[in-house]
């Protein structure tokens, strides 16, 4: 595949491992790549043991391949935070890109039948976290979710971050008050006891590859 330039990050948002764009990319260190998804090892579909931490990427690309797969049932909205925080937005910003581009898969969210518990103001923080990469230079494409209702309630909060002047400034503010609840604590020790193993392994897959997954304490400072 020809390299692209200058160097995309793609984030797979949805409850299905993103396994399509995975191959695509597979090989591409110019592309970041990273899914949260339902995974239980490998029996959830698309019943793929690629959906799992230790797929890294091979070749140039290893080490710019992440998965975050997820073993249990209803992770919600302070998993999702947790999991920006500890691992997505440490190599995210180390790695610098110069275009988001997100697969907004809304089967994740709270009343869909993924059986995922992510509110629509928790896409749109999500949203406004990764529009503080690449200049706010962030494309979300429409892949998913299953109830109607559900649908159009995240799709409004996402556009609603995307268009929104003062993202930044409102996103400044949500870390302000995320830390401040985390207080003296360690964040995964905040989260489903599953989601916080499921972080740690990616994490322990990639700090080969990248230093500020080394830290275990606190990536961003307010």
């Amino acid at each position: 595949m020809t390299s692209l330039s200058p160097p995309p990050f793609s984030v797979v948002n949805a409850v299905h491992h993103g396994n399509g764009t995975q191959r695509c990319f597979i090989e591409n260190p110019n592309v970041l790549y990273f899914s949260a998804h339902r995974y239980h090892g490998g029996n959830f579909f698309p019943f793929l043991e690629g959906g799992g931490p230790s797929s890294v990427g091979t070749g140039a690309g290893e080490g710019f391949n992440f998965n975050v797969g997820w073993n249990e049932k209803k992770m919600g909205d302070d998993e999702y935070l947790v999991l920006w925080e500890k691992l997505l937005m440490p190599v995210a910003t180390k790695f610098k890109p110069d275009l988001v581009l997100i697969s907004a898969g809304f089967d994740a969210a709270r009343g869909d039948m993924g059986e995922c518990d992510v509110s629509p103001e928790c896409f749109a923080r999500l949203t406004r976290r990764l529009k503080t990469l690449a200049n706010g230079k962030v494309v979300a494409a429409l892949e998913g979710g299953y109830v109607r209702s559900v649908l159009c309630k995240c799709v409004e909060s996402v556009l609603a971050a995307l268009l929104d002047a003062d993202s930044n400034g409102k996103c400044t503010k949500e870390l302000q008050n995320f830390y401040k609840n985390v207080g003296d604590n360690e964040m995964l020790d905040c989260i489903d006891p599953s989601a916080a193993k499921s972080i740690r392994d990616t994490m322990e897959a990639h700090s080969k590859y990248w230093d500020c997954l080394k830290n275990e304490g606190k990536e961003f400072q307010v």
